[in-house]
This record gives structure tokens, sequence and C-alpha cells, in this order.
């Protein structure tokens, strides 16, 4: 499998590709391309021409950065597509974030071990609380049963 991983960003199109298959659902091309232009770092993996994954850093670039989006394909994953994104944006950071910076990230229910392989920890935990966050326009939605 020759991949090839590029220190970009997918086209709107592609990122809602990955999003529908990943089942994020789509969101509209022009929120897409602008939350683009705000992107610190950005890498995209294709096989051949199509696009099989992606992951980006946002933030301020100076105190706080964020790994979002890291997607794979559904039938490229499990095969080292996510780790290779996700320790290419590491390495990016290694080189760009201050010392005391803070790097987060909100991990999907499961793969907080995939993450913990980078140094991140979980939460709450005895230093500090849970983390939060919220989905604008759909409180409820995804609240526990």
């Amino acid at each position: 499998m020759d991949l090839i991983y590029k220190r970009a960003l997918p086209t709107a199109e592609e990122y809602n590709q990955l999003r529908e298959n990943v089942g994020w659902g789509l969101m509209p091309v022009n929120i897409v391309e602008k939350s683009f232009e705000r992107t610190i770092y950005g890498i995209s993996v294709y096989n051949g021409n199509n696009i099989i994954g992606s992951g980006r850093i946002v933030g301020d670039g100076g105190l706080c950065f964020y790994i979002q989006d890291i997607m794979v394909l559904k039938t490229f994953q499990k095969k080292g597509v996510g780790s290779k994104i996700v320790q290419l944006l590491m390495d990016f950071l290694e080189e760009n974030a201050p010392i005391n910076s803070y790097i987060g990230l909100m991990s999907a229910k499961g793969l907080e071990k995939f993450y913990s392989k980078y140094g991140f920890i979980e939460r709450p935990n005895e230093y500090f609380g849970a983390g939060m966050t919220q989905f604008w326009g759909r409180k409820g939605e995804m609240s526990e049963s």
C-alpha cells in the first residue's frame, strides 16, 4: 500500500467525504473552507488520487493548540494511517509549540488509549476535571441516557 502523506488540508469536498464515511455527517462547504483558513497545520493522506485520511491542528499558534478532525476511511482503519497522521501532527508541534503551551484534543469514545501513546492524559483525574464540549444548536441530542 503506497500511501502519500501531504502537508496540506484536503479540499472541502474531500473533507466531507471523510466526515460522511466516519459517521460525522456533512458540513456546508463554505463553513469548511472558512474553518480551513484558521487551521495552523494539516495532513492529508491519499491512496493514489483518493483521499483516505486527514487531520489538522487549530488554535492560536502560541498558547493553545488543538488536534482536530483525525479521520481515516473505515476500510483503511487499523492499518497505521491514523497513527502516522497523529505522529506527523505531533512532529509539527515538537518543532513549533512553545514550552508550556497547551495541546488539547477531544477523543472519540474508546480511542483514549490510542491518544495516550502520544502523551495525552485522560480526564477527569486527580488534578483535572472532566473535559467538556458542546455541539452548538444540538442541545440534548447527544446527552447520555
